[in-house]
């Protein structure tokens, strides 16, 4: 049975189309999720307050016993900071699905009123600017209620430990940036989306994912080019010799590299990175914070970038983008299936009425929304919410795919000759950034895309021995 078949035939069970208590069954997965990892954090924060932790053997020597317990004292304030958003973020996401209908309301009577002044006559928006609209108020109403704490999370938490390096004006700056580029970029999206589920019924999933593979490359030249230049100052690397030994690498693993940049990571954070970028057909430009530069040595660069040269030579990222790709469609396909389902609108405060001219027929304060088509992006949003489980499934299979590549790469520095420098140089950022070492197994397993430190330098060494018996 092909993998079609099964999709069509989940279709056909018309599981969506019953009239499903669908409002109870959102906010019963999402306090499920709630739950669960609340379940998965309070095992880590009970590690973390543990009195008689020990570093583990592979790292003694490496890191003293006062960076043990300061890294542990960070993670376990990380720990309770998480415990308060979390809960926090779910009574916004229960409370934000409540009222719904009721910023929809608000939204299209604003929005209404606002293009009837700039157009000085009056003006009613369609069921695609009506979504654009009802996204541009429910994303201000979703950052102002965020913004407290991340300006906690900054200016308390990454303070208390040495790390915050941003200013207060930085903050805001970033903020009114992010907000901008949100609503210049999405709009655009939310529109061509809506055109494509009026106008493409037929071969609906070819097109939209079409879309969505031209949307994934055209915001990655965009982040190169345009979004990130707008946060950071890109400048040449002038540092010759590690530019040198950089080349080097780059010519002896067949790598086309174009560039190397240094980024003022240290303007925000003294948290260190290393990256490159460009699409699988184009040449890579490699990006180094200059923090990485300050706190470790040239080799130990050199080291970190054959790592990540390695998630190239494997093809990591094409093979993630593939991931991506079959994710997306079998997304959409089912999607397809629920976003005309009258039952699960009118059971979340959305009437569809096509008796009505207007978009919208119901006013502000109404926590019922008369509209006469189907709002498609409350349906991608509904559709989301309702299939949460398997997307804590998908979750932890991708940190299980990411934990391997890491794996990989590493292997691929220590076979360039590179392990040794890689090791100090992971200690070295585990230091400088002290990431947390004490991690329960569970929760590192559902949340970290990497290996924990323990894990990645006894695979090294690994690697090592077996090369050095092959060469024996």
């Amino acid at each position: 049975m092909s993998f079609s078949t099964i999709i069509d035939n989940f279709k056909e069970t018309n599981v969506f189309s019953q009239n499903l208590p669908y409002k109870k069954l959102i906010i019963g997965f999402t306090l499920c999720n709630f739950l669960f990892e609340r379940y998965v954090s309070f095992r880590q924060y009970k590690l973390l307050k543990k009195k008689d932790k020990k570093l583990p053997k592979v790292l003694e020597g490496k890191i003293d016993s006062k960076k043990f317990e300061e890294s542990d004292a960070y993670g376990l304030a990380k720990s309770k900071f998480e415990m308060f958003s979390s809960t926090f973020g779910v009574i916004v996401s229960i409370a934000s699905l409540l009222i719904q209908p009721a910023v929809w309301n608000y939204s299209i009577f604003y929005g209404d009123k606002i293009l009837s002044l700039a157009l000085r006559r009056n003006f009613k928006m369609n069921m695609i600017a009506s979504n654009i609209a009802f996204f541009v108020l429910s994303t201000l109403i979703s950052n102002i209620t965020s913004a407290p704490l991340s300006y906690y999370q900054h200016f308390v938490l990454e303070e208390r430990f040495g790390f915050n390096k941003m200013t207060k004006k930085l903050f805001f700056t970033d903020l009114i940036k992010t907000n901008f580029l949100i609503f210049v970029l999405a709009s655009p999206i939310i529109y061509l989306l809506g055109w494509i589920l009026k106008k493409c019924t037929d071969n609906f999933i070819f097109y939209i994912w079409l879309f969505v593979l031209f949307l994934q490359i055209t915001m990655f030249l965009l982040n190169d080019l345009v979004i990130q230049p707008m946060f950071n100052k890109f400048t040449p690397l002038d540092n010759e010799e590690l530019k040198s030994k950089i080349d080097a690498l780059a010519k002896e693993c067949g790598f086309p590299l174009s560039e190397i940049f240094m980024v003022d990571g240290s303007k925000r954070s003294s948290h260190s990175n290393a990256y490159f970028t460009g699409l699988p057909f184009m040449k890579k430009k490699i990006v180094i914070f200059d923090t990485l530069v300050k706190d470790s040595s040239i080799d130990e660069v050199v080291a970190v970038l054959g790592h990540e040269i390695g998630h190239w030579k494997m093809n990591h990222i094409t093979k993630m983008m593939i991931f991506s790709q079959i994710h997306l469609a079998v997304f959409f396909k089912l999607f397809e299936s629920v976003y005309k389902n009258e039952k699960l609108f009118s059971n979340l405060g959305f009437i569809i009425d096509r008796s009505t001219s207007n978009t919208t027929s119901s006013l502000p304060g109404s926590n019922v929304a008369i509209i006469n088509d189907y709002p498609f992006l409350i349906g991608l949003i509904l559709f989301s919410q309702l299939i949460q489980p398997t997307d804590t499934v998908m979750s932890f299979c991708l940190n299980l795919f990411s934990r391997h590549n890491e794996y990989e790469a590493d292997k691929f520095a220590a076979n360039l000759g590179k392990g040794e420098k890689l090791k100090t140089a992971l200690v070295s950022l585990q230091v400088a950034n002290l990431s947390t070492i004490s991690v329960d197994t569970l929760f590192s397993k559902y949340h970290y895309s990497h290996p924990t430190l323990p894990e990645r330098l006894i695979a090294i060494d690994e690697h090592m021995d077996l090369n050095s018996k092959k060469e024996n």
